[in-house]
């Protein structure tokens, strides 16, 4: 049976399958389903763990073995199984349907994978795992829903609803759903009643996000190029920086070129503002670079952006500190080659 990530706790306070599968894009999202299911196992007196990493070579029998060598200390064990490809072959796919149509009582068999294909759901294993355990399926989180996944984790630590707090986490942490869990963490510890200061937190994250990659992108969006000099100069010892920046600034250029469009067409920029859910705090900030830049302007951009980016994985030769700079400075007005 199919178990949604978010009914996953409560469908284990019911009852614990004898198989799990989870597997999906986001590996973190993976890890906490696995401790979730395991903490209940644990619970239940499955006091013993063997695990197996499963590549296209792995010995299956090993499995069977273990299953059937009876321990001498815990009456319930658990077989914790990692496929590092949803292709484990014809081999793997008759060992893996074997196993979840026959599981002991006292045996659980729980599987983990990444992202798998419409094919690899579609398989005779897949099918298996899902006619006898229950299989979790975690997506990927995407932009456009990393404010509701922000505004949900909130809510399940017992924080209260509040669209402007995850709006700024979102901004400050998108792409990385550890570091925005970590914020949330930082928030209960902080308010452990669950009531945010809204205006403390936002005025505190404006702080932090000052000398940021964020804060530096802002900087050239909003046409400060005293800012963004000075914001660079502070990042540059960071050696992950040119990746993290290529990286943001792409994502945003994206979405700021195609609202650019949208008003060449003719809409509204307040309506495109709304359709594309920017939040009121960044409003200003976009809708001064729409201003300042039109969208052919801002593709050639995007163009030397996607350059800097070939730089970067070694596929061309720029400088690419100085030309991330340079193109920060025309983003904020300070220079006029890209017209």
């Amino acid at each position: 049976m199919r178990i949604k990530p978010e009914s996953l706790n409560s469908q284990l306070s019911n009852k614990l399958e004898s198989l799990y599968f989870v597997f999906g894009a986001e590996f973190l999202l993976i890890e906490q389903s696995l401790d979730a299911i395991l903490s209940s196992a644990k619970k239940a007196g499955f006091d013993e763990k063997a695990s197996f990493e499963i590549d296209g070579n792995f010995d299956w029998g090993l499995i069977t073995a273990e299953i059937a060598n009876t321990s001498l200390f815990s009456p319930k064990r658990i077989i914790e199984c990692k496929l590092k490809t949803g292709k484990i072959g014809v081999k793997g796919s008759k060992a893996l349907t074997a196993l979840a149509s026959n599981i002991p009582s006292d045996i659980l068999l729980v599987i983990s994978t990444g992202k798998l294909d419409m094919a690899q759901q579609k398989s005779k294993w897949f099918k298996t795992l899902e006619q006898f355990g229950g299989v979790v399926q975690h997506w990927e989180v995407t932009s456009d829903h990393l404010v509701g996944w922000i505004s949900n984790h909130m809510a399940g630590v017992g924080l209260e609803a509040n669209k402007e707090v995850a709006q700024s986490i979102a901004f400050c942490t998108e792409g990385n759903l550890l570091a925005s869990m970590q914020e949330i963490q930082k928030l209960k510890i902080t308010y452990p009643d669950g009531q945010i200061n809204t205006q403390e937190f936002l005025e505190q994250a404006q702080e932090q996000s000052q000398y940021t990659i964020y804060g530096l992108i802002d900087a050239a969006l909003f046409g400060n190029a005293i800012q963004v000099n000075k914001i660079y100069s502070t990042l540059l010892n960071n050696t992950a920086m040119p990746i993290q920046l290529s990286s943001s600034l792409y994502r945003e250029m994206k979405s700021i070129i195609n609202m650019s469009i949208e008003i060449h067409q003719g809409s509204d920029i307040n309506s495109i503002l709304q359709t594309h859910r920017i939040w009121n705090k960044r409003k200003p900030v976009i809708t001064n670079i729409l201003k300042r830049h039109p969208y052919q302007r801002l593709q050639k951009l995007l163009l030397s952006l996607g350059r800097i980016d070939r730089s970067i994985k070694g596929m061309d030769n720029l400088n690419v500190v100085d030309e991330l700079h340079t193109l920060l400075l025309n983003l904020a007005g300070k220079n006029q080659w890209a017209q």
